[in-house]
């Protein structure tokens, strides 16, 4: 087995994480790919690019946050490498165990095969000629005046509403737990098939969020922003959005299999997942 790490390093100050699981699989004798972001920690091994990562590992094993996991995902979708999580960041909710857990346990269950695969689904984002994948959210939002987005949605050829917002959020079950929750969105279990559909400060009190099913065609042009709108995929702006441009967005066929222990519910993780950034915030 080819294991791979792949680390952000503003979460894990000097590498301690990193040189730790790094030492605890170079103990059992597999062979450790490292990504490219690692040279600095000097290790001995071979180092890749986010793509020859995914597409040499048979398991990349990420230590960051959220945000790093997105960072790679889409490559290990693509090369049906599996990923396996360790959350250094904040609330971590596509991540596995967390720092204070002990990595051992961990990694004899991923040697011996004693998991079970969570397989989460991407969305297809269409626009101005480009095609892109979110594993979390598609968003359209307003760009660096505050004015408002006039934008229209469509659910299968059928208007949905024409929306003055901040902006537009597309998501997944996967993502309802990110940006989606914080506009007010609902949770979405992940294997429920659907998307959810949440204007971002709508000046409207009938928009509300909207529940769709998965395999909709999602569609949504920009009537009015000034001087214009982003597109944003998982996080990352990724182009400029002007009057009459439009975005399709569709369920994709690529998929990504998180790796979970045994023992692993969803609902069980929710809860402790909020009750501790409950307790956190009311600090």
């Amino acid at each position: 087995m080819k294991i791979g790490i792949y680390a952000n390093l503003f979460k894990d100050a000097g590498g301690t994480f990193t040189l730790r699981l790094y030492d605890e699989f170079k103990k059992t004798g597999v062979e450790v790919l490292l990504s490219d972001e690692l040279r600095s920690l000097n290790l001995e091994g071979e180092y890749l690019s986010r793509m020859s990562l995914a597409s040499e590992a048979d398991v990349v094993v990420v230590l960051g946050g959220d945000g790093t996991v997105l960072r790679i995902a889409k490559e290990c979708a693509r090369q049906d490498a599996k990923l396996f999580s360790v959350n250094l960041g904040h609330r971590g909710f596509l991540s596995e165990t967390g720092r204070n857990d002990y990595f051992s346990d961990s990694i004899n269950s991923i040697l011996a095969g004693e998991y079970i695969i969570d397989t989460r689904t991407f969305l297809e984002a269409k626009a101005k000629g480009n095609k892109f994948y979110a594993l979390n959210e598609v968003v359209v939002a307003r760009g660096t005046r505050t004015r408002v987005v006039k934008s229209e949605i469509r659910v299968d050829g059928a208007l949905l509403d024409t929306y003055l917002s901040d902006g537009i959020i597309i998501g997944t079950p996967t993502g309802s737990t990110a940006y989606n929750l914080s506009a007010g969105g609902p949770i979405i279990a992940p294997d429920v098939e659907a998307l959810v559909i949440t204007p971002i400060c709508a000046h409207s009190l009938r928009s509300r969020p909207v529940v769709v099913n998965s395999k909709s065609e999602i569609w949504m042009e920009i009537l009015n922003a000034e001087p214009h709108a982003h597109l944003n995929i998982d996080g990352e702006d990724i182009l400029n959005l002007a009057d009459g441009d439009s975005v399709t967005v569709t369920r994709s066929d690529l998929k990504i299999g998180f790796i979970r222990l045994k023992g692993y519910n969803y609902y069980e993780r929710l809860l402790e997942k909020m009750k501790y950034w409950s307790a956190i915030e009311n600090e």
